[in-house]
């Protein structure tokens, strides 16, 4: 447990006793922030806190084998040093020195001596505006002894520059925050404070700093050694050479003059942070990190009896406050420390390791780098020798946490070996050996000259075998987040439509593509994509090969539907294959032709521009495509089905072959010979039948006297057959390229056109492309988009949260209703508006201590509104990212591809190939040709540019989109960070929507910062009042005086700001968010329609008087007011009443008991108390809801499962029906009844109809949707039919809960106004009505439908 040190000198130990010292971080923190002395929610009842902390000065320090062992800043283990945190004040505006103006006035852009530029300003933030002249001191001294005039394209600028640096009078730093001349940063005079007291060690001391920049670390040695009088005992040493991890002379150079005193201070930078160091007095952590491996580096360099590792963090910081909880002291697990100081030679511990993978380097520093690295195409990140070493131990803490029995072997074996041609000189190689569950478990690195870079080296080789087995996870490569330059600025955003008020934004494309390009073309990473059968055995799908020039990331399987089926799409990534030059043309030749044959498009692209390339499986590989058998794809491809395709796009059928059935097996043909027709797949070879046939279920031949006599009538230049009696072939109708996403999508309208159903062989030809490759094929335009989705939604995670949500959550919630995917962002919509509710409740409750209840939700407006939350996603340039169209799959075109200009065929190669069946057949029309196999392809292509088509699809690459919808993602968004991690997930991601919540950064905050009143400003409770109330909702109260506010009413004099009305307005987002959340998770896929009338129904003032009255709540409050007191209890006897002659009502009529409550307005004081009582219960628990939970399961949910369900949100169903169906969007539902027999009553149906017409059915009634009969009744009368089809009917709903999804597409129509909506409602309910008075009378308007 960490303690707080407040001050550095003039200060005496602490007089608090020693159990004081032990009070945890959150406790210190706040107590030095608030000064001890506000009257915090946590003071308020708590023993009061130690404020003064341990002060670590000159005194203490004279013996520090006694004086801080005695009197532990932290109590230290085996494997910790003693800890303590340092505040400083927060900086001061950070304004320029006037040698910075000077140079800015030189040079304003900054073109000469940029880094210098940058690095003074890294400066100025972390040691002050001394620290940021000294930078250009040392720069123009290091320019003038390597100048080079010829290189510098700014000389006249570098030259002006360097004469106003040389001239300038450089300022020493002062550390007098009172003087004038004050130069320094408070947490740099923190520093010295701190240094100084470790003179007390004498000789014997040996520090290290730790900082994020080179820069710092070089300039703080610069003024150190200025500051002689104050530490004379200091000598300094920056760290920052990579020499001391490549070189094993320069590291044995450094670790003799650490351990003899030369140094004695080593002034050390993150990215060194895992060199071999002698261990250390005194280790300071100058900047915090969000690593708790930097943690464990660092107690491992101070692991000695008196060792010290001290934190220094700003004060008021919430950031800083969490990086001390999440990632250091008991947060992380003793046995990762262990680990770090054995360099990793021992074995990986269970416990988690949380990291976020950040290297702390600027995007200039990752850009400027030369070496080798491995390229994250779907981020563009890349990971570096140095960032190795933390990516295998979160890969090893990953397998190791999944397996049942944890690997017992070393992570990180180091071996040194004798190298004679070097003269002896040692050399040492690491073995890394991770835990199973990867395609690679061990590998030995290179030899290296320090065991550190042997460690980073292996440790990157295995990373780099990884990735080649495509087994990396892209999201061990650090996405840097975007910068807030452009805050505000959103490019794309196109045009806005000031009459709808909808905008037109760019829709994002993956940058996988546009990364991979930039890699090698003869090394592709194989994905197998397989389909199954959804259309049975007799049509199969084979599985076909995507070849990407980087690794496709992990994908979930996912489904494409098939008119009321579905199949799941299901990929296996392999290893890399390296493909030489005839074989890549090979495959890009058969890419192109697939796409053309697909699309029926003249497609046209360059080698080097294809994104991705598809090969075929030889027919047995494609039995079983798992991940285990993908080990060396080269020779899984099919290549003589690759020749075959790219030497033609059809062949013909030969004398010889016409009888052969084994010559039509998985065949697709064609019978006209150009390259972009119909086509239509083998049935079977007819050998019955002959072209002098007239088969009767033709009917295109029904005029004709035979199928010769048709083709002789309708062929243009057809004479004869060479063969009369050959077999017919029957055929089928391929299927097109269709949006297979869409899960209602209906099939296409057949024309008044009649299809073939027999083709005559000689006059046909046979595609190159076998059928079962062909419907998978066709299927690619639906594949490649929903993998697009998923290289999104990966760049949307990594680029600004932080990979925090789950990607499948994630995925839903930037989809549109209007998409008409599988999923939405509706139900999570819903979820994340009610917690962003909760929040922001908490939130101005908490920050606005002194508001009333009507500022209160003025103040939640300004961060909940649909306003600002369009203006935040605008600002991080949300838009672009959601999905907000229905696949427009007849516009599909693979990255880079071009369509090509058909009046240009002539300057490809035609195919010289002509029918072998003699005169009498038929050329193949080489004008339509693709040359997919011309050499000259891609020179053709670039010559004829300027008769392309140019003009891109805007309707594919733009969308137009609400304010409203980009709100809804917006929730929809938090809705699935809570669900991915908790309500501190949502909370950061709340924040990396620029949301405007300041002085938050977890929720532990809120119970740090938050004010209550005293327990004198509150009314007392009655006797027995606090064990009633808490026996009622079965939770206790840690601060009675808090139910007290609840209790209390406005009317008692001297007590209105204390009542209960803030409470209220904090208890009504608690309860919410409940009520959400108990819906969301008991019926998994409930429309968000009914999800809506449910929370409505449940947390209305009349529902939670109900509850009041019924748990005897009302009971207990505390008011002065006669009439509140009259209208309170008639109000009680009246619903009582209602309440028991509404169960006669429901055991009578067999159904559960309904809202009794309806209908009657009750005091809103009744339902306010229950929201008071819950606010105050929050509180109390200190911003946690364990007790909230407990009242709810307690009261309100027997409640709601009992009296509020689909099913009892009304007295009458068919009224509860016909609002799900407003709240989906459904425009055609229909209650059709007919009378039957004298004998037989009453029959109803309801139909839920897509299809804007009447349906003359029997006149039975019905519910039908979509021309769906959903649920039926047959009753005595018209009436009670009704009611009970449309009571099946929710049952029904209920039971399925994607019914809607899967067959209404109504929400993509213009929808029916209210109004109209309300008139046929209560038609319908008339008609019913009717019915029920008249049961012998025929009723002539049965059929009502909602058009």
């Amino acid at each position: 447990m960490l303690r707080i040190w407040k001050e550095t000198s003039g200060a005496t130990t602490s007089s608090h006793p020693d159990a004081n010292l032990k009070c945890d971080m959150n406790q210190d923190t706040q107590s030095c922030e608030a000064g001890g002395d506000q009257p915090g929610l946590n003071n308020s009842a708590l023993a009061p806190l130690a404020t003064d902390g341990v002060v670590l000065n000159r005194a203490m320090l004279q013996d520090p084998s006694e004086s801080l062992t005695s009197k532990p800043v932290l109590c230290a283990s085996d494997s910790r040093p003693l800890e303590a945190v340092i505040l400083y004040d927060a900086l001061f505006p950070n304004e320029e020195s006037r040698l910075m103006e000077a140079l800015h006035e030189i040079d304003p852009e900054e073109s000469s001596f940029t880094n210098t530029f940058r690095a003074a300003r890294y400066a100025l933030v972390e040691v002050g505006l001394c620290a940021s002249d000294l930078v250009w001191r040392r720069a123009i001294r290091e320019y003038a002894a390597n100048r080079n005039d010829d290189d510098d394209p700014n000389f006249e600028i570098a030259n002006k520059i360097r004469d106003l640096v040389k001239n300038w009078v450089f300022a020493m730093p002062n550390l007098n925050l009172s003087s004038r001349g004050f130069n320094v940063t408070p947490k740099f005079v923190q520093l010295i404070h701190v240094l100084k007291s470790c003179g007390a060690y004498g000789d014997k001391f040996c520090g290290i700093i730790l900082v994020q920049r080179s820069e710092v670390a070089t300039i703080m040695v610069d003024i150190m050694r200025t500051m002689i009088d104050e530490l004379a005992f200091i000598r300094p040493y920056a760290l920052t050479s990579e020499l001391l991890v490549t070189d094993g002379h320069e590291q044995r150079e450094l670790l003799h003059n650490f351990a003899n005193g030369k140094f004695n201070l080593l002034i050390l930078i993150k990215n060194l942070e895992d060199i071999d160091l002698p261990r250390a007095n005194v280790f300071i952590r100058y900047n915090l990190f969000e690593s708790q491996l930097s943690y464990a580096f660092a107690c491992a360099h101070t692991m000695v009896p008196d060792g010290h590792l001290i934190h220094m963090a700003e004060k008021g910081n919430d950031l800083h406050r969490r990086i001390l909880q999440e990632y250091s002291g008991p947060a992380v697990d003793d046995k990762w420390i262990e680990v770090v100081s054995q360099g990793g030679n021992s074995s990986i511990p269970s416990c988690p390791l949380k990291e976020t993978g950040n290297p702390y380097r600027s995007d200039e520093e990752t850009a400027s780098r030369p070496e080798i690295s491995i390229g994250d195409s779907v981020n563009g990140g890349r990971l570096f020798e140095d960032d190795a070493l933390l990516a295998v131990f979160r890969i090893a803490t990953s397998l190791q946490r999944s397996i049942t029995t944890p690997s017992l072997h070393p992570l990180f074996v180091v071996h040194s070996i004798p190298v004679p041609s070097m003269g002896g000189v040692q050399q040492f190689v690491c073995t890394v050996t991770l835990p199973p569950g990867l395609p690679l478990q061990t590998i030995q690195g290179p030899p290296r000259l320090t065991p550190t870079h042997a460690r980073r080296s292996g440790a990157y080789q295995f990373c780099l075998q990884l990735f080649e087995l495509s087994g990396l996870d892209y999201r061990l490569i650090y996405t840097p987040r975007r910068s807030d330059e452009n805050a505000y600025a959103n490019p794309s955003l196109l045009k806005s439509d000031l009459v709808s008020g909808n905008s037109c934004y760019m829709r994002k494309r993956p940058d996988f593509w546009v990364n991979s390009l930039q890699n090698s073309k003869e090394r592709l990473f194989p994905v197998v994509v397989s389909v199954g059968n959804p259309e049975g055995p007799s049509e199969p799908y084979a599985p076909i090969i995507i070849l990407t020039r980087q690794p496709l990331p992990h994908l979930e399987p996912f489904k494409l539907f098939f008119y009321g089926v579905f199949a799941t799409v299901k990929n296996a990534r392999g290893p890399a294959v390296i493909f030489d030059s005839e074989h890549l043309n090979d495959l890009h030749s058969y890419t192109l032709r697939i796409c053309r044959t697909i699309a029926n498009k003249a497609f046209v692209c360059s080698m080097e521009k294809m994104a991705y390339f598809i090969a075929p499986l030889l027919p047995s590989q494609a039995k079983d495509a798992s991940w285990s058998n993908l080990i060396d794809l080269h020779d899984a491809i099919d290549w003589q089905a690759v020749a075959r395709a790219n030497s033609n796009y059809i062949t013909r059928f030969s004398s010889d072959s016409l009888r052969d059935p084994s010559e039509f097996e998985d065949a697709v043909v064609q019978d006209r010979l150009v390259e972009f027709t119909r086509r239509c797949y083998v049935v079977r070879l007819r050998p019955d039948l002959s072209p002098m046939s007239k088969p009767p279920d033709s009917p295109r031949e029904m005029e004709y006297a035979n199928i010769l006599e048709y083709c002789r009538a309708r062929r243009k230049g057809f004479q004869s057959l060479q063969d009369n009696n050959q077999p017919l072939i029957e055929v089928s109708k391929a299927a097109t390229v269709l949006n297979r996403l869409n899960p209602v999508h209906k099939p296409l309208i057949e024309t008044n056109k009649t299809g073939p159903k027999y083709f005559i062989p000689e006059l046909c030809g046979k595609c190159t492309i076998p059928a079962s490759i062909y419907r998978t094929a066709l299927l690619l335009p639906s594949i490649t988009r929903r993998i697009d989705d998923f290289l999104i939604v990966k760049e949307l995670n990594a680029q600004f949260f932080a990979n925090m949500i789950l990607e499948h959550h994630l995925l839903s919630a930037v989809f549109a209703p209007s998409a008409t995917f599988e999923t939405d962002y509706e139900r999570l919509e819903l979820l994340g508006d009610s917690f962003l509710k909760y929040f922001s409740s908490v939130y101005v409750f908490v920050f606005n201590p002194a508001l009333s209840e009507g500022a209160l939700h003025k103040a939640r407006q300004h961060i909940i509104s649909n306003k600002v939350l369009t203006q935040c996603a605008l600002s991080i340039g949300l838009p672009s990212y959601i999905q907000g169209k229905t696949f427009s799959y007849k516009l599909w075109q693979p990255p880079n591809f071009t369509v090509q200009d058909l009046s240009l065929q002539h300057l490809g190669r035609p195919n010289n190939l002509t029918s072998s069946s003699g005169n009498g057949g038929m050329a193949i029309d080489t004008m339509t040709q693709a040359p997919v196999n011309d050499i000259n392809a891609s020179a053709m292509h670039s010559t004829s540019q300027s008769k392309m088509k140019h003009k891109a699809p805007d309707d594919n690459i733009t969308q137009w989109l609400g304010d409203k919808t980009i709100a809804d993602v917006a929730e929809a968004i938090i809705g699935a960070a809570y669900l991915s991690g908790g309500r501190d997930v949502a909370l950061r991601v709340i924040k990396a929507l620029r949301l405007p919540v300041a002085n938050v950064e977890q929720w532990e905050d809120f119970r740090q910062k938050a004010l209550a009143p005293p327990s004198n400003v509150t009314p007392r409770l009655r006797g027995g009042t606090l064990s009633a109330v808490e026996g009622i909702i079965g939770a206790s109260f840690k601060y009675p005086h808090l139910l007290s506010q609840a209790l209390t009413h406005g009317s008692i004099h001297g007590y209105e700001n204390t009542c209960y009305e803030r409470l209220e307005f904090l208890g009504d987002a608690v309860l919410d968010f409940l009520v959400v959340r108990h819906v969301f998770n008991r019926d998994d896929h409930m429309s968000p329609g009914a999800m809506t009338l449910l929370k409505s129904a449940m947390v209305s003032n009349s529902a939670l008087a109900a509850v009041c009255v019924r748990t005897g709540l009302h009971a207990y409050l505390l008011y002065e007011s006669y009439a509140l007191g009259n209208s309170i209890q008639s109000y009680a006897e009246r619903l009582e009443t209602r309440r028991q002659e509404e169960h006669q009502k429901a055991v009578r009529d067999g159904r559960p008991p309904g809202q009794y409550w309806l209908d009657m307005e009750p005091p809103k004081i009744l339902s306010d108390v229950v929201e008071s009582i819950i606010g105050a219960l929050y509180i109390s628990d200190g911003f946690t809801s364990d007790g909230v939970e407990l009242m709810f399961k307690t009261i309100l949910e027997p409640f709601y499962d009992q009296h509020v369900t689909i099913k009892t949100l009304s007295h009458h169903p068919t009224k509860i029906l016909f609002e799900i169906m407003q709240t989906q969007g459904c425009q055609q539902f229909s209650i059709e009844k007919e009378k039957l027999g004298e004998t037989d009553g009453t029959r109803c149906d309801g139909r839920i109809k897509v299809v804007s017409m009447w349906n003359e059915l029997m006149s039975l009634p019905l519910v039908i949707v979509h021309d769906i009969v959903l649920a039926t009744a047959t009753e005595s009368t018209g009436y009670i039919a009704g009611r009970m089809a449309s009571t099946a009917a929710l049952d029904a709903l209920e039971g399925d809960p994607s019914f809607m999804a899967h067959n209404c597409s109504c929400r993509n129509r213009t929808h029916i106004g209210k109004k109209d909506y309300k008139n046929r409602l209560e038609k319908m309910l008339a008609d019913l009505e009717e019915g029920q008075n008249a049961t012998t009378e025929e009723d002539h308007n049965d059929a009502m439908e909602v058009n």
